[in-house]
């Protein structure tokens, strides 16, 4: 089945408050990570690589790098005259002010769901990590005639609201489900991406709305027993943002070689906006070991165990390991990081050492100087 027949749908703020130190002045869909991309190029570039046409991106608040980041959706192939990419702007209504779940988002855009000629809807969020094969899933919905397909994954579950476990029957549909008790186990969870038909979604949005119903998941669960719902699984690389610290452990597991290979697969190539920048300067005596620098990076001192973004500066004698730098953050002479994420221009005076550790990263918010 071709999924030209696809609206994908992405919502930017959702999780917003499991990242506070990050999501303070951006959503969770533009949250820099890996050198130069942004958490929301992950489920875009799914949707583009399974050839959806149509991309709506709901978002709900401090979404303006978010729309510097995708600007017209060029750098993805969706600045078209037909379909595309859309942001979708917050609504407020005198019935239930501004949005705060995604049944409310969702509500929220149903003139722009039911204008779509698409007869399917794709959904996600952008805390999520991972080269998703989005087309076998549709292609399986529709196989299975299914009302809805939801991704899940077989281990153990992250805290996120209305994190939900499912139990399956013999032909793969769900038989039941029921919000996560237990963090510690591994269960079959759901990872909050969903295929339904478009005029299913539809209608479920105005009873939901009329029933004042909190959540999706509990919209879904209603109806289980009168819709044809399964499970899709979710194999390979696969990562859940809830924490800071998922955030650092996530970063830091791209410098594992295979780890690299399988959230950016060559055959699916994870798109993300340009910039012109020179090549990355390495001083005379400086010394980087199993690290990603990004284009216009200038290293005199020491670099070890982290990503660094773009134009970042590390002077001499400064020693950097096991941390993240973000763009045009700058480290002064004979500085000693450890364990630490470094927001955007931040800057370090020279001499001053700061210290986490693994299990607690120190995190330095957007342009502060120490």
């Amino acid at each position: 089945m071709s999924s030209n027949n696809v609206l994908g749908i992405i919502f930017s703020n959702a999780y917003d408050e499991l990242l506070p130190e990050m999501t303070t002045f951006r959503t969770m869909g533009s949250v820099p990570f890996a050198g130069r991309y942004r958490l929301i190029d992950f489920p875009l570039s799914n949707m583009v690589n399974a050839g959806i046409p149509q991309v709506g991106i709901i978002t709900k608040a401090n979404y303006r790098s978010l729309m510097d980041h995708v600007g017209t959706g060029k750098a993805w192939d969706l600045s078209r005259k037909r379909d595309g990419m859309t942001i979708l702007p917050p609504f407020n209504t005198t019935e239930t002010g501004m949005s705060v779940s995604k049944l409310d988002a969702l509500y929220g855009s149903i003139d722009y769901i039911s204008s779509s000629d698409k007869e399917y809807v794709l959904l996600t969020d952008c805390n999520i990590l991972g080269s998703m094969d989005y087309e076998d899933m549709i292609n399986a919905h529709v196989k299975k005639n299914a009302d809805i397909t939801i991704a899940y994954t077989h281990g153990v579950p992250k805290q996120v609201n209305y994190a939900t476990e499912y139990e399956f029957g013999d032909d793969g549909r769900i038989a039941s489900s029921r919000f996560v008790g237990n963090f510690n186990i591994e269960t079959n969870y759901s990872i909050k991406v969903m295929v339904i038909r478009r005029s299913l979604l539809e209608r479920l949005l105005q009873e939901a709305h009329a029933a004042r119903v909190e959540n999706l998941e509990s919209l879904i669960a209603m109806h289980l027993i009168h819709l044809q719902v399964y499970g899709y699984e979710q194999k390979g690389y696969l990562r859940v943002l809830s924490s800071l610290q998922d955030y650092y452990d996530v970063s830091l597991e791209l410098l594992n070689r295979e780890n690299m290979k399988q959230i950016f697969p060559q055959d699916k190539p994870v798109y993300t906006k340009t910039r012109d920048q020179v090549p990355a300067f390495y001083g005379i005596g400086s010394d980087v070991k199993n690290s990603l620098i990004a284009d216009g990076c200038r290293i005199e001192g020491e670099v070890e165990n982290c990503i660094l973004f773009r134009g970042v500066t590390v002077s001499k004698g400064a020693k950097i390991k096991n941390s993240i730098i973000m763009q045009g953050s700058f480290i002064g002479e004979n500085a000693s990081l450890n364990c630490v994420i470094l927001d955007k221009s931040v800057a370090i005076k020279p001499g001053k050492a700061i210290c986490g550790a693994d299990n607690f990263p120190v995190y330095v918010g957007k342009e502060i100087v120490i």
